[in-house]
C-alpha cells in the first residue's frame, strides 16, 4: 500500500522524462512523521510501510493482548488500524481504506464486526493534584463520544444515557455502567488503549513511588478502572471481546493488576518482532521512492550507512533474526533532509529527548533534598565500560522493585535503551546499545548525572568553540586540556576514575558529546583495539580536516608521591607502537576519508592527566 515501485524511464526522452517527473512530484506521497491516524494516509496522501499482515498474526494471538515497544516506534499508527479494520462504523469504507493492503487481498472473518473503544491515556494530565479528575473526566468524554456513535446499535436514547452517565463520580463507576449497556445489547466490544503506561509513569518519575502506588494499588482509581476491565471480560456473556493495549513498559501493567493476568504479553513473541519499526528493506524502498524527485543527491548506500548507524539494530526477540530501524527517527531524517537536500545537522530528533527525560528517577534518588545515584547509575557506567550486559528479560514487575538489577536492565530493553544481541550457552540474553541516537542518550545520562550530583560539569559554550578548532584546524590541545583540567578540578571525580576502564568512560562520554564525529571505544582496528577513535561525519560536514586516535593510559596514584618518569616513558612507548598499527588499519583509513589523521597518547595518573602529546608513528 502506498509504496510506488521505481519505473523504467526513458532518459533519451528528456521532455517525456520532464513530464514523467512533474507528474511524479505532483503526486508524491508525503513523508508521516509524527502522524499516527490512519485515515490520513489516503486523505493526505502519506507514504504507507503496509503492517496489515499482522492482523491475522494478532488474531490467533488470543482476545486479550499486551504488547510494549520504545516510544516513537508506530504503536499509535497501528493501534489505528486495528480500529479501522475491526471498527463496524467503517465497513463502508473498508476498501477504500485498506485498498492496496496485505489485509485487503485476504481480510480475516472479523473485519468490521466490533464497536470499538478506543482510548490514550497520554491525554490524561498527569499532575498528582488532578490527575483522578482529568481520569474521569477524559473517561467520561470517551464513553460520550462511543454512545453517540453507536447509538444505533445500542439502541439507546443518549440523551437518557448521558443523564445515567452523569450521574457516574469515578471512571469504574462510568466503565461498569457503558459494559452493561454493551452487555445488555449483546453487542460485541474492542476494546484498544494506547499509552497505558503514560501519565503512570510521568507520576512515577516526577512525585515518586508513594504517588504511583496511590493510584495503582489498594483502592486506587487506575487499579479500580482495570479491575472493571478484567470483569468485563469475564463472564459468559462477557461485553469485551477483544482487548489491545501498548505502552513503553510493563511495570504499570504489574501494579495495577498484581501481573498481566487478563491476557497474553506477546511482547517478546519473534513472529511479532516487525510488527513495529521499519526493516532494511523497508527504509531503502522509502529512499529509492523519493529519489525520483531528485532532492536525495546521496546515494542509497550512503543515506543507508548513516540511518543505520543512528537509527537501527533493535531486535525484540531472541529467536528473531531481523533487526529493525526505529520508524520515526527514519522519517524525521527523510523529512530533515528533504527541506534543503542535504543530511540534517542534528541527527537526534529533539522531541525524542522529551521522552527519555522521565528516566532521571531511575538513576538518581533524593536523600533529604540532596541529589545522589543509586545502583542503576554504576550499572549504566558498566554498559558503557564493556558495550554489554547479561541477563534474563524479565516480562513484568512491580515499581518498588525498579531499582534490583534485573528488572532495571529490563526495564532499559523495553524502553529500547538496549536491544537484544545474542544469548550464552545457559540461555540468558546478552543485551547491547543498538544505535550512535541511544549512546548519546546513555551519555547524556551520564553527564546530567554528574552535574545533578554537583561532581562535574563543563561549559558547553567553550566545549564548543574549542570543539570547532579541533575539528577544523587540528587544535586538539586546547580541546583536551579544557576536559582535564576540569576533570582534574573537580574533586568529586577522582573517586570514579580508578581504573582505565573508568577513565575510557568519562573521556567517552565527553568527548561524545560532539556533534561532528563518532566516538568509537575499543574499535577494533588491525588486530588490535583502540581506546578512543573519533570518526568524523563528512557527509554532513565535509568541512571538518582532521580524524583521531587516542590511547588512554592510566598509573595508579601512590599517595603523593610523583609520578615514576620511567612509568610514563614505558607507557608511552606501548601507545606509540598500537597507534602505529591502528592507523594502519585499511577500513578506518577508508572511514576517514580524505581527512588528516593524528594520534594522540594520554597519560592519566588517577584524575590528573601527566602527559599528553601527538605521535607521528
Amino acid at each position: 500500500m502506498f509504496q510506488v515501485p521505481l519505473r523504467t524511464i526513458d532518459k533519451k526522452n528528456p521532455l517525456g522524462y520532464y513530464k514523467f517527473m512533474m507528474n511524479e512530484i505532483q503526486e508524491l506521497k508525503q513523508i508521516p512523521y509524527g502522524v499516527s491516524d490512519f485515515n490520513d494516509f489516503k486523505v493526505k496522501n502519506l507514504y504507507y510501510v503496509d503492517k496489515t499482515r499482522f492482523i491475522r498474526d494478532i488474531e490467533k494471538k488470543g482476545s486479550y493482548l499486551f504488547l510494549i515497544r520504545p516510544r516513537r516506534f508506530g504503536k499509535s499508527l497501528f493501534l489505528g488500524i486495528l480500529e479501522a479494520y475491526y471498527d463496524i462504523a467503517f465497513k463502508d469504507r473498508f476498501d477504500s481504506l485498506f485498498s492496496g493492503t496485505d489485509i485487503r487481498q485476504n481480510p480475516t472473518k472479523e473485519k468490521n464486526s466490533y464497536m470499538i473503544l478506543k482510548l490514550n491515556f497520554s491525554a490524561v494530565n498527569p499532575e498528582i493534584s488532578r490527575v483522578e479528575e482529568a481520569f474521569t473526566n477524559y473517561i467520561k468524554d470517551s464513553v460520550s463520544d462511543f454512545i453517540l456513535k453507536y447509538e444505533k446499535q445500542l439502541d439507546i436514547d443518549t440523551n437518557k444515557a448521558e443523564a445515567e452517565f452523569d450521574l457516574r463520580k469515578s471512571a469504574p463507576e462510568l466503565m461498569v455502567t457503558l459494559l452493561k449497556y454493551c452487555k445488555r445489547k449483546k453487542q460485541k466490544l474492542y476494546v484498544i488503549i494506547d499509552e497505558y503506561d503514560n501519565f503512570a509513569n510521568t507520576i512515577l518519575s516526577e512525585s515518586g513511588e508513594k504517588e504511583f502506588e496511590r493510584i495503582t494499588h489498594g483502592e486506587g482509581f487506575f487499579r479500580a478502572f482495570f479491575n472493571v476491565l478484567k470483569w468485563g471480560t469475564t463472564d459468559m456473556d462477557a461485553p469485551i471481546s477483544r482487548l489491545f493495549m501498548t505502552g513503553v513498559s510493563p511495570v504499570t501493567m504489574d501494579d495495577v493488576t498484581s501481573g498481566f493476568n487478563i491476557g497474553t504479553n506477546i511482547s517478546l513473541h519473534s513472529d511479532l518482532n516487525e510488527i513495529m519499526g521499519f526493516t532494511k528493506k523497508e527504509v531503502e524502498t522509502m529512499i529509492e521512492y523519493y529519489r525520483q524527485t531528485r532532492k536525495i543527491r546521496h546515494s542509497t548506500p550512503e543515506l543507508m550507512e548513516i540511518m543505520s548507524q543512528w537509527y537501527n539494530h533493535y531486535r525484540f526477540s531472541i529467536y528473531a533474526e531481523q533487526y529493525l530501524f526505529n520508524t520515526v527517527h527514519v522519517l524525521y531524517f527523510l523529512a530533515e533532509y528533504m527541506v534543503n537536500s542535504q543530511i540534517p545537522n542534528d541527527l537526534i530528533d529533539r522531541n525524542a529527548l522529551i521522552d527519555y527525560k522521565k528516566l532521571r528517577h531511575l538513576i538518581i534518588i533524593d536523600k533529604k533534598g540532596t541529589p545522589t545515584v543509586n545502583g542503576n547509575f554504576s550499572q549504566l557506567r558498566q554498559i558503557l565500560e564493556t558495550g554489554q550486559v547479561i541477563t534474563h528479560i524479565q516480562s513484568g514487575f512491580p515499581a518498588e522493585e525498579l531499582t534490583k538489577p534485573g528488572n532495571f536492565l529490563s526495564l532499559l530493553f523495553y524502553f529500547g535503551l538496549l536491544t537484544i544481541n545474542k544469548t550464552t550457552l545457559t540461555g540468558q540474553t546478552v543485551l547491547t546499545i543498538p544505535n550512535e541516537f541511544v549512546k548519546r542518550l546513555f551519555y547524556d545520562f551520564i553527564r546530567d548525572t554528574y552535574e545533578d550530583i554537583k561532581l562535574f560539569s563543563l561549559d558547553m559554550l567553550t566545549y564548543g568553540n574549542l570543539l570547532e578548532d579541533f575539528a577544523i584546524s587540528g587544535k586538539w590541545q586546547p580541546f583536551i586540556e579544557f576536559i582535564a583540567g576540569r576533570m582534574e578540578a573537580s574533586l568529586g571525580i577522582r573517586d570514579l576514575i580508578d581504573r582505565e576502564k573508568a577513565l575510557q568512560v568519562f573521556w567517552n562520554v565527553y568527548l561524545g558529546l560532539n556533534s561532528l564525529y563518532i566516538v568509537y571505544t575499543e574499535k577494533e582496528l588491525n588486530q588490535g583495539f583502540a581506546d578512543l577513535a573519533l570518526v568524523p561525519m563528512l557527509l554532513q560536514y565535509p568541512a571538518i580536516k582532521y580524524s583521531y586516535l587516542v590511547e588512554l593510559k592510566y598509573i595508579k596514584p601512590s599517595g603523593d608521591e610523583p609520578v615514576d618518569p620511567q612509568k610514563i616513558e614505558a607507557l608511552k612507548k606501548e601507545a606509540e607502537t598500537q597507534l602505529s598499527r591502528y592507523g594502519r588499519d585499511e577500513k578506518f583509513q577508508k572511514a576517514i576519508g580524505p581527512t588528516t589523521l593524528k594520534k594522540l597518547i594520554l597519560i592519566f595518573c588517577g584524575n590528573r592527566m601527566v602527559y599528553h602529546d601527538e605521535t607521528a608513528c
